[in-house]
């Protein structure tokens, strides 16, 4: 018989009492509050270990890299660099330069590039880190295409039965110009990315979203183009073909739906936009 591989046990808070200034920054910081100081040291509380929602708050907080996790070793959580912060001025400009590309210049974006874009968007933060979100990647240009035209062809359906959805929306212009050659369902870009969770999970949908607008500022920082795809999201949501062609199953809900390619123009200047309505108590 094969021997049986012996696996060390690797505790799950670990502290350098060396290191441990006894700040407290982690007992503070600790979402759950399952860090408590005991004799001037961090400990964890009794049953805190099965309460944790391994957030990493305390690793990442601590300036001396006293403290590690059994899921998360201080050695391999990435540094934050002192300069990683962005100007008030240059964030002003960037988010309100954001627009929504609906002209793309044909070009596929590299996968390794799409991959780039999901790994930024895993760190957005979800209720109690749960990190309930999950994507879909239609890559092909071929197969944006067919998942567009499915997506007609359910809101043709849907003007046929009289929805009030295909009155509000007036689905029908959408039809009339996919007929006539144009398509205003994914706008001709080369890929789809649709952020998706359980149905039943109630911080999916947040999450989800959250996500994706990661996402989309991510790739405006790498000159890519985006779009939130409102008529897919909502189609994989009700329409049993469209669903199977995004590769969902019955037990997920779309949550967002985003199309991504390089823009065929460029932006010169910020439109106008309402004055917030703000309530002040």
């Amino acid at each position: 018989m094969p021997k049986e591989k012996i696996k060390e046990a690797v505790e799950f808070f670990t502290l350098d009492k060396e290191s441990c200034t006894s700040c407290g920054a982690c007992t503070s910081e600790c979402p759950i509050q399952i860090i408590k100081m005991d004799s001037g040291m961090p400990s964890i509380v009794e049953g805190g270990e099965k309460a944790c929602i391994n957030c990493g708050h305390c690793v990442t907080v601590c300036p001396t890299e006293a403290i590690s996790l059994g899921a998360m070793p201080v050695g391999e959580c990435e540094e934050l660099r002192q300069l990683w912060r962005i100007p008030p001025e240059k964030m002003s400009q960037f988010l309100k330069g954001r627009r929504s590309i609906r002209t793309y210049d044909g070009r596929s974006v590299d996968k390794a590039q799409i991959e780039r874009l999901i790994d930024i968007a895993r760190y957005a933060p979800s209720g109690i880190n749960r990190q309930p979100v999950n994507w879909a990647v239609i890559y092909d240009p071929e197969n944006v295409k067919k998942l567009s035209g499915l997506v007609v062809e359910w809101m043709r359906s849907m003007v046929s039965e009289k929805s009030p959805i295909a009155e509000s929306l007036r689905l029908e212009r959408i039809v009339k110009a996919w007929d006539e050659g144009r398509d205003l369902v994914s706008r001709g870009a080369p890929h789809l990315i649709i952020s998706y969770g359980l149905k039943d999970d109630p911080i999916a949908p947040q999450a989800c979203t959250i996500a994706l607008t990661y996402l989309e500022l991510a790739a405006l920082s790498m000159d890519m183009g985006t779009c939130w795809a409102g008529y897919v999201s909502m189609a994989v949501n009700m329409s049993a073909e469209v669903r199977k062609a995004a590769g969902l199953s019955s037990k997920a809900s779309s949550f967002g739906a985003m199309m991504l390619g390089y823009p065929k123009f460029e932006y010169y200047s910020i439109p106008v936009r309402n004055k917030p309505h703000i309530i002040w108590r």
